[in-house]
């Protein structure tokens, strides 16, 4: 991993930390209730009927759904290392989850819009979105050297689905900002990580 690299992962960690620490304190409650007031602020039947459609689409199902098709087709480029690739970063990135929600135990909000099971912090959609739609963007300009073209769009588009899925999460009264927040920042580790270790052995000839 380059130096830059490790310099903001480490950060992303270093803050992820700190919201763990200070994630309780009245400073970001505030910052958490005016992310719910806004959000209440602009409510209408459209954005409820379009933020369930975005948690179903930003569910664990249909991510693994994806990595399959994108799997059949690193198959077909002769690539299957990089649909590996993807199943690993998702389900590695899954059981991270699991394991820091179980770490801190935060209570989802009092209001939410419909019964979600399981703790707030971090959010599960934020880090999924963060790894799959950042690992995709970078797989697909792999398979596709044409789409190298196309980087910041591709890049971009990302980024904008993840934003979408992220503050849903909040719209739904499902998380808080600070779970959110914290659900980028593993999601962008993790992504990180596992993009480095593929390149590294991609590098080494081991895949």
């Amino acid at each position: 991993m380059k130096k830059n690299n490790w310099i903001t992962v480490f950060t992303a960690i270093l803050l992820f930390v700190l919201l763990g620490l200070i994630y309780k304190t009245s400073m970001v409650k505030t910052i958490d209730d005016a992310f719910f007031d806004f959000f209440v602020s602009v409510r209408s039947d459209a954005l409820d009927s379009f933020c369930l459609f975005l948690r179903d689409f930003g569910s664990s199902k249909m991510y693994l759904s994806f990595a399959v098709v994108l799997l059949i087709f690193s198959i077909i480029r002769k690539r299957i290392w990089t649909g590996i690739y993807l199943l690993i970063t998702l389900l590695t990135a899954r059981l991270v989850v699991q394991i820091v929600k179980g770490i801190y135990e935060r209570p989802r909000p009092a209001a939410m819009y419909y019964v979600e099971d399981g703790f707030s912090f971090p959010s599960g959609h934020a880090v999924m979105a963060t790894s799959f739609f950042l690992t995709l963007s970078f797989i697909l300009i792999i398979l596709d050297t044409n789409l190298l073209k196309q980087r910041k769009i591709i890049q971009v588009t990302a980024l904008a689905i993840i934003l979408l899925i992220s503050f849903s999460r909040i719209y739904l009264h499902v998380h808080h900002f600070s779970d959110i927040v914290a659900g980028w920042l593993v999601g962008y580790v993790w992504y990180s990580i596992c993009k480095n270790v593929f390149i590294f052995l991609h590098e080494r000839k081991q895949i």
